[in-house]
């Protein structure tokens, strides 16, 4: 009986996904044994609708602006997900140029860097699961900085003398979806 319960608690452990919500927490998975877990205040939340999604919401705080988007089964992006909010970022803040400065990967996490119009850098967190996708724009860089010495320690962080972005973020792909097929039904 002993054998079962633990080959059910290891399958428990690998199967919790990457990142979570619970009672004012955001939950990341760092291993199968370790979850950082960042503690919510002062935050809004808003649930996004769209027919190709089975949940999706929005997270904005002072520190970072956080899409959580689950589709359907049936659903697809119409190209990579990540590709696809880099551009709708550069239509709704209006940019000129977003050029990538750092990009590393992690199994299920991208973190990317980006120059922002040459004046500022701004942090992105990817996180990607089957059928989920989760886009953190971290205007302060510690939620960024934290996950990713996290994941690997000898990280080495080189932008603390440059400027930051910082905007008031508030729009969803999600809710533009109807007008730019971001997704859609697979065919």
């Amino acid at each position: 009986m002993g054998f079962f319960k633990n080959l059910l608690k290891s399958i428990a452990k690998v199967s919790r996904p990457i990142v979570s919500m619970e009672a004012n927490q955001l939950n990341f998975k760092i291993n199968s044994d370790f979850f950082y877990t960042y503690n919510l205040e002062n935050f809004d939340i808003k649930t996004r609708h769209d027919p190709y999604t089975v949940d999706a919401f929005t997270i904005k705080t002072d520190k970072f602006y956080m899409e959580y988007i689950k589709v359907d089964d049936d659903t697809t992006w119409q190209g990579q997900a990540l590709s696809l909010y880099e551009g709708f970022l550069v239509e709704q803040l209006k940019l000129k140029k977003l050029e990538t400065l750092e990009e590393i990967e992690y199994e299920h996490y991208t973190f990317k860097i980006y120059k922002v119009d040459d004046f500022a850098i701004l942090h992105m967190i990817y996180i990607w699961e089957i059928n989920k996708d989760v886009f953190i724009l971290d205007f302060d860089s510690e939620l960024f900085k934290t996950l990713i010495t996290n994941l690997d320690k000898n990280y080495i962080y080189k932008y603390e003398n440059y400027s930051k972005l910082s905007v008031d973020f508030d729009s969803s792909i999600v809710k533009l979806n109807a007008f730019k097929d971001y997704f859609n039904l697979t065919m």
